[in-house]
């Protein structure tokens, strides 16, 4: 049989069709075929990019002959540029260019040496390492022995140049500090596009990891085989990243990547690649989540080409996107659209050579001032792949030379979108680096060059206490009567009240908390400086769910005191507020403060009455804060015949003036709270006795109580409804409560205090 001819048949008959690509499929024929077919099966799936499965069989190559110049080539080619582990591939490049020949022959078993694409791809890893020598030096041999017309001698020429520009960057660094934020952020799985919030505390990524129902699994990227892309977020508590969660839109066979967030939060934006050309898509966040996405509606975004990202001013009235539509200055450039007076957006406008080359320029990010633009170029000015740069937009709308982070910040991999801060001193990107978790990684950055200039910022948060909640109607409004802007509404973040907005410098401004629609919770006049510094203002407000509860027991038995009447009333008034009645656990539970604020000054008098109970007051003066339960612990005590009241409210000692019975100040006081106790309890009658140690003669001793007593009970009978409901009776010595007797020639040992214990005043119930 004609050897030519079968080895044509067997390249126009597969062993198995694309589509029917399977793992055991792959292996079967990786253990079953012979090394020529291996070599055909392997060209045939590298030349139609199904990198994963190629890899497959040439792993079963490199095991027949492992010192192959050929399979070391399609080896390190695999791993560099499906897996861009350009460690370990550089391994296998390495000796692939020990036998490289201009004409390769990928479909040939015979095939033993490498092409000459192998030393631009070796060049590419050195070039990664920061070999940077090496790179330029197998660049040069790649150019020196391939064809002038190879598709790689531009990139091999723009990688010398970059190579040139990396000696003088990487020699020169920058005083930045980059760190990988490693797990759980970052895994064994490709993570990128990442967008930070304001304040530093959510972090909005992509991910290609696994769903952890493997529902993913049979969506997997045929070619790479990598699972599909899904937004996910990471939210920053006490100083560690907590465990992503994957956003309620994604799909498991769709691709969502993350391009941008709105301020506030309520907006992702997104690309996908429903449409085979790859668009950008948004969420809103509505009802407590997150809706299906849906095409962006700004008009002339989307078109038939290839639109990959979008970034959106904090103030709203300008978007920028990426686009590789006709027109361009070559690759994908950077547009602009502007909003109108009439709220439509004005027609895309090209930002120019200044910003756009013939090459691609990437992840456009507007800072907090609204013109402090932050992208990815992968040009001359790159030391290596795409590159962050910053450029800042003046008042006639002219961009200033985009200058290069420079390195740490920038790799000699790929380094893309770049998001910050408000201040602008800390940033995030995705990185292709030394020292990965994965094939691209997170990375924070921290810098003291890149901080914004001339603005004022806003932020500050809506707190929440207790049982209340943010709606969607919870807002910021601000005042500006002198500004261009007189009125404008801020709107919160729904997960903790966040906000921020920026403001005009030298000017008056009013902020109001806004609850919903017409509920204001707080509003605070303040200026801004002059100084066109950086300058942040925080201002905070609490909305609260405030209640004043509490619980009726019996102070013996400590059980529950059910139908108490609970009358509250306002201190300065009088006026009766609001009656409850306890229920069977005696609880209560008052509506008084459903619509108090935070700072609201509350004085009630809580007064509990209840048959056969003694009925007690109880003061509320207080400054509502974060407690939001005012509950009140109420011990109510039976009103038996013979108990004294003194003891039941403990009522201090009655003091009188040696030999006297006036009433004196500080005994005013005492008997005023009695006073109390009678008209709140108008049916209990008291017997008012006043007692003496036994110093002095039981007949003088007699006699002072008995003024003493009549003179309490008149103070009380002068302030209490039904008078004759008191009466005062001396006791003198007569009912000491300990031995400390001394009639006649007695003389007692007892102390001062065992003497003061007989000097008392009862308020003993006689009647209910």
């Amino acid at each position: 049989m004609n050897t030519r001819l079968a080895l044509l048949s067997f390249i126009l008959i597969p062993l198995i069709g694309v589509s029917q690509y399977t793992i055991e499929s792959v292996t079967k024929i990786a253990n079953t075929s012979t090394e020529a077919q291996l070599v055909v099966e392997s060209s045939r799936m590298l030349q139609e990019d199904y990198y994963y499965f190629s890899e497959i069989i040439v792993d079963k190559l490199l095991e027949k002959n492992p010192e192959s110049s050929n399979y070391n080539y399609r080896k390190g080619f695999i791993v560099l540029n499906s897996k861009f582990d350009f460690q370990t591939a550089m391994g296998y490049l390495e000796k692939a260019v020990k036998s490289v020949k201009t004409n390769y022959d990928m479909y040939s078993s015979k095939e033993k040496s490498a092409p000459t694409d192998a030393y631009y791809h070796l060049a590419r890893c050195y070039h990664l390492d920061e070999q940077i020598d090496k790179a330029i030096e197998y660049y040069n041999l790649f150019k020196e022995n391939s064809r002038k017309k190879s598709e790689l001698m531009a990139k091999a020429d723009l990688g010398i140049t970059q190579c040139n520009l990396a000696k003088q960057v990487i020699a020169s660094p920058k005083s930045a500090k980059v760190v990988n934020i490693g797990s759980p952020v970052n895994t064994e799985y490709p993570e990128y596009s990442p967008f930070i919030s304001f304040d530093g505390k959510s972090l909005y990524f992509t991910s290609r990891r696994p769903w952890e129902d493997n529902s993913t699994d049979e969506f997997r990227d045929p070619k790479l085989y990598q699972y599909p892309e899904d937004i996910y977020v990471s939210y920053l508590s006490k100083g560690s990243w907590t465990t992503p969660k994957k956003m309620d839109f994604c799909d498991p066979q769709v691709n969502e990547a993350t391009i941008a967030v709105s301020v506030d939060e309520k907006r992702v934006y997104a690309y996908q690649d429903i449409t085979g050309n790859g668009d950008i898509y948004y969420s809103d966040f509505v009802k407590d989540q997150f809706q299906v996405m849906a095409p962006i509606e700004a008009q002339h975004v989307n078109t038939n080409y290839w639109e990959t990202h979008i970034a959106v001013t904090p103030d709203g009235k300008n978007i920028y996107f990426v686009s590789d539509r006709p027109g361009g200055y070559g690759g994908r450039d950077i547009y602009r659209i502007v909003k109108m007076p009439d709220g439509r957006w004005s027609d895309p406008q090209n930002l120019g050579p200044k910003i756009n080359s013939e090459f691609d320029e990437e992840s456009p990010f507007i800072a907090i001032d609204n013109k402090t633009m932050y992208f990815a170029s992968n040009g001359p000015s790159s030391i290596g792949g795409f590159d962050i740069f910053v450029t800042v937009r003046d008042d006639e709308n002219q961009w200033s030379d985009p200058i290069n982070l420079g390195y740490p910040i920038n790799s000699t991999g790929d380094d893309l979108f770049y998001t910050t801060t408000v201040n602008g001193k800390k940033g995030y990107l995705s990185s292709f680096r030394k020292g990965g978790l994965g094939e691209k990684d997170l990375y924070e950055i921290e810098n003291d060059y890149l901080g914004i200039q001339s603005v004022v910022v806003l932020k500050g948060n809506i707190h929440v206490l207790g049982n209340a909640e943010l709606t969607e109607a919870t807002h910021v409004k601000l005042k500006c009567e002198s500004c261009d802007e007189k009125e404008s509404i801020v709107s919160i973040r729904m997960r903790d009240g966040a906000f921020m907005s920026t403001l005009e410098s030298c000017m008056d401004y009013e902020v109001i908390f806004m609850k919903d629609s017409t509920t204001a919770i707080r509003s605070e006049k303040f200026n801004t400086t002059c100084n066109k510094k950086y300058e942040e203002i925080t201002k905070d407000a609490y909305i609260a769910d405030y209640e004043l509860l509490g619980a009726v027991t019996d102070k013996d038995s400590g059980e529950p005191v059910k139908d108490v009447t609970v009358k509250i009333f306002d201190k300065k008034t009088n006026q009766l507020l609001e009656t409850l009645t306890t229920d069977e656990a005696g609880t209560f539970l008052s509506k008084l403060l459903n619509d108090k604020l935070y700072g609201d000054i509350i004085n009630y008098e809580l007064k509990f009455s209840s048959k056969g109970y003694l009925s007690i007051s109880k003061d509320i003066n207080e400054i509502l804060s974060e407690n939001v339960k005012l509950n009140q612990s109420i011990k109510l005590e039976k009103t038996d015949i013979g108990k004294d009241l003194a003891e039941m409210i403990d009522l201090s000692p009655i003091y009188f003036d040696l030999d006297k019975w006036d009433i004196r100040p500080d005994a005013e006081i005492e008997l005023d709270k009695i006073v109390k106790i009678m008209n709140d309890n108008p049916t209990i009658r008291i017997e008012l006795g006043s007692h003496t140690d036994c110093r002095a003669t039981a007949a003088y001793n007699m006699q002072l109580s008995d003024k003493r007593a009549k003179a309490s009970a008149a103070y009380i009978k002068s302030r209490i409804t039904n008078p004759s409901r008191i009466f005062g009776k001396g006791y003198g010595e007569s009912r000491l409560l300990n031995d400390c007797g001394c009639e006649g020639k007695v003389e007692s040992t007892c102390s001062e205090e065992e003497h003061a214990l007989n000097r008392r005043t009862e308020f003993r119930i006689v009647k209910q």
